[in-house]
């Protein structure tokens, strides 16, 4: 172990004496990286930090005290002893709600401060009567969170994507694993990025650590513990590898430096801290507004990504229509399967109106198996989590295997324009929660994107959804009271008219519709799962679609 501390700070040290090969003279042209994999996501980010030498402004709506959130720490504390200013802000809801954590943020150094947008009653950890009262008497203000995540580094170098601060987004995780995608960016769209962050760091309702009153009361009490060197912050080994690694300037300019590509425009859109003045849980806001007014100009092919389908009445609407004006424009979507998802509610709600997105829509929808074929190579590290699982499992401890979960955001319009951010296909991210992204003009940077989504959609990476073969046109007598129950609260009625289907071994892959289609492929149910995983409870789907439409604005 001495031997390695020894490696890391002479890394370190030598690494700090170097200019990172990311933070070179900039001509004014904004360049952009796609950053897919989870482990060079934190390699990435790790390698930021130690070379910030002004400022590091960080927001996210998770930050999870494990391991990789440890490390964010860590690299953080640092960079704040060296003189940077660090700055963060973290949605409360989702966050870890240890006291003595936040005492020990607000106190570590002058250089390093965190504030909480909404806290629940001026707490971080509330109790639960308090929770309850500020849900039943400020519903709306209570379920509008920030769901923004970026990074900027120096004023020079950004991120922004689905990841948050967890093991779960950079593949450190021993069960649930997200797929996510994020983009690097240099360029002056940075500068937009921060004015952005200022917005939400003057914001009323972002609340600093030590002004929370349960933090001043143990920060007034002391006690609580202060982490220093790097095994006091318990990462456990994962990252003996990456950290060295992130000093290793010829890693960075092959992984990160050397995919930079020039784009023709870059746009950062965003909301405003808020979302929007609305009373109700509804209003839009103004990135909601931009990709609905981008999306007017789809004349093509649509291929969309995102962890949930739950498109209200406004998306529904919009989709429709351009059907109507053009009925050649395609679709085609990737998502969670019921296998894979990390929220069975919102997936309740897709198995609902799935039959209207590919009956009326013309949706193409592929939903991703939890083990996908190609694991290994999006998922490397899954041998190695595997075993740690099955270590916890031999403990005693009831672990799901490792598993992906789709986490990206994004969509590319007509092969030449890409969208990467924090906006899901659902409700809260349309009219709730305040999200960022980058909108990139460059058919180069938008087909790297598309090819990306479209693998994962491959036959053995992902489940079609398409209708299900129901004989003497019963389907239409299905669709006709599935639509009336669907269009009301409470969904009775219990048979949908779509379901799964895997492509048959030997077999071309065809697009649903094909007249060959049934031929290729084999339906296997609405609810497919891994046999090594333990899966979701489907009465408990089928329960929460019944009633899920009361729900169905803050999903």
């Amino acid at each position: 172990m001495k031997r390695f501390l020894c490696l890391v700070f002479l890394a370190a040290a030598i690494g700090a004496a170097a200019e990172s090969p990311l933070f070179g003279p900039q001509d004014g042209t904004n360049r952009v990286a796609i950053v897919n994999s989870g482990y060079d996501a934190m390699l990435l980010r790790v390698h930021l930090f130690r070379n910030a030498k002004k400022s590091i402004d960080v927001q996210t709506f998770i930050l999870t005290n494990d391991e990789c959130g440890r490390l964010f720490m860590y690299e953080l504390i640092q960079a704040a002893k060296r003189g940077v200013k660090v700055r963060m802000i973290t949605d409360h809801i989702a966050s870890d709600k240890d006291r003595d954590l936040a005492a020990f943020l607000a106190d570590v150094h002058p250089n390093l401060e965190l504030k909480y947008y909404r806290p629940m009653g001026d707490r971080l950890n509330p109790s639960k009567l308090r929770g309850l009262m500020d849900v039943l008497f400020a519903f709306r203000n209570t379920n509008q969170r920030m769901h923004n995540k970026i990074i900027t580094v120096d004023g020079k170098v950004a991120i922004t994507g689905g990841r948050n601060i967890e093991n779960t987004y950079y593949d450190f995780s021993i069960g649930m694993n997200f797929k996510d995608r994020d983009v690097l960016v240099v360029g002056p769209v940075v500068r937009d990025i921060e004015k952005s962050f200022e917005q939400f760091w003057g914001y009323n309702y972002a609340v600093a650590g030590h002004d929370l009153l349960d933090v001043r009361k143990r920060l007034e009490a002391g006690g609580f513990t202060r982490y220093e060197t790097w095994d006091e912050f318990e990462l456990h080994g994962f990252f003996d590898e990456l950290s060295p690694m992130a000093d290793d300037a010829a890693q960075i300019q092959d992984r990160f430096a050397d995919v930079l590509l020039p784009a023709q425009r870059v746009d950062f859109i965003c909301d405003k801290p808020g979302k929007n003045s609305r009373w109700g849980l509804n209003g839009d806001g103004v990135i909601t507004a931009r990709l609905r007014k981008e999306l007017e100009n789809w004349n093509d092919e649509l291929v969309l990504q995102s962890p949930y389908l739950v498109l209200d009445k406004p998306m529904r609407d919009f989709f429709l229509r351009k059907k109507a004006e053009n009925p050649d424009l395609k679709v085609k979507v990737s998502s969670n399967s019921f296998g894979a998802t990390d929220n069975i509610m919102a997936y309740s709600a897709n198995y609902k109106w799935r039959s209207l997105y590919i009956e009326d829509l013309g949706f193409h929808i592929y939903e991703y198996r939890p083990l996908p074929g190609n694991l290994l190579t999006v998922f490397p590290a899954y041998p190695k989590m595997k075993a740690l699982a099955e270590q916890k499992a031999a403990a005693g401890e009831k672990k799901k295997q490792p598993y992906l979960c789709i986490h990206a955001k994004s969509f590319v319009m007509d092969g030449r324009v890409a969208y990467i951010g924090t906006f899901n296909l659902d409700p809260r991210s349309a009219n709730l929660n305040t999200e960022v992204g980058l909108l990139i003009y460059d058919p180069k940077i938008a087909g790297l994107v598309q090819e990306n989504i479209e693998n994962d959609m491959r036959a053995g990476n992902s489940w079609v959804i398409a209708r299900r073969e129901i004989p003497l046109s019963l389907d239409k007598v299905n669709s006709f009271f599935e639509r009336i129950s669907a269009s009301i609260p409470a969904d009775l009625w219990p048979i949908r008219n779509t379901a799964s289907f895997d492509l048959l071994a030997g077999m071309a892959p065809l697009s649903p519709g094909h007249p060959d289609f049934y031929t290729h492929y084999q339906n296997v149910g609405s609810f497919p799962e891994d046999e090594t995983l333990a899966a979701p409870n489907e009465t408990q789907t089928r329960i929460l679609k019944v009633i899920n439409g009361l729900a169905a604005p803050i999903l």
